[in-house]
């Protein structure tokens, strides 16, 4: 699925949860909705490709290349 549908959905699935939930203003509730939708895009599009790797794989990495800096010195 595209980003641009992804982030659509869940604009308008948080928008149609707050607006159900809510009694007069529909107008801010429908805002909040959307910025919700927009918090729940982000954690599950954007966030786990930030995450980093474990720590080991990320000492395996280090010391990997500083053997490869150590073998090019010589």
């Amino acid at each position: 699925m595209r980003r641009r549908t992804k982030l659509g959905l869940m604009m308008s699935f948080a928008t149609l949860a707050v607006l159900v939930i809510t009694t007069s203003n529909w107008l801010l509730a429908a805002l909040v909705g959307m910025g919700i939708g927009v918090i729940f895009f982000v954690f599950t599009h954007a966030y786990p490709n930030d995450i980093a790797p474990p720590s080991d794989r990320r000492h395996e990495n280090t010391q990997r290349r500083r053997s490869a800096q150590r073998d090019s010195a010589r």
